[in-house]
């Protein structure tokens, strides 16, 4: 076991996950839609992924589908495993976005407050 996990480290150290094109990232629509691409372009059973991350098959089936949101703490693991890194760009993505889209809204909400003192 212990030659298999540094086997594994050694694997991920040598071959980090890629990222995704940005014209397959502007095509993604949620968190279940990234990981589910990645699975299938990864070639890898549900099974093999869960293995490697630990967890039950069934469990991150339910990532998969959408049942289940994806905790933070295994969205490296996932795109360690499925060697993409289109989860997190897509994560990444949809943070910028709303980042932008608070603070638009702040400022209208601010601009309102000052037009009404």
């Amino acid at each position: 076991m212990q030659e298999n996990i540094k086997f594994s480290a050694t694997w991920q150290a040598l071959h980090p996950p890629k990222d995704a094109p940005a014209k397959l990232l502007r095509q993604i629509e949620s968190d279940e839609q990234a990981l589910a691409v990645s699975i299938r372009a990864s070639g890898h059973k549900l099974a093999y992924v869960a293995a490697r991350i630990g967890k039950s098959e069934g469990y991150v089936s339910r990532l998969r589908k959408g049942e289940r949101p994806i905790p933070d703490r295994l969205v490296q693991a996932l795109c360690d495993v499925t060697g993409t890194n289109l989860l997190r760009q897509y994560r990444d993505l949809c943070a910028a976005l709303s980042d932008t889209s608070e603070r638009r809204e702040v400022d209208r909400l601010a601009a309102m407050l000052r037009e009404a003192a």
